[in-house]
């Protein structure tokens, strides 16, 4: 997904709910899924399993993104 797209989920999804979730992890899904949970690790293999690879964004609720994610290519 382009950066544009994880501030346009981010606004859209994640926003609202945001007081109640800060410093919180969140895997969103572009149909607007979302899992919410203190461990970035149990918050990605929730969406892996619910969303499946690629299919979503991971992001910290009130951060800034620092980074891009790269898809694991399989050799």
């Amino acid at each position: 997904m382009a950066d544009s797209n994880h501030h346009a989920l981010y606004e859209r999804f994640v926003k609202p709910l945001a007081a109640q979730h800060q410093g919180e992890f969140v895997a969103v899904n572009a149909d607007g899924r979302i899992i919410f949970d203190k461990n970035d690790i149990n918050v990605v293999d929730q969406a892996l399993k619910q969303f499946g690879p690629g299919t979503f964004v991971l992001l910290k609720v009130g951060s800034k993104g620092v980074g891009k994610w790269r898809s694991l290519r399989r050799w």
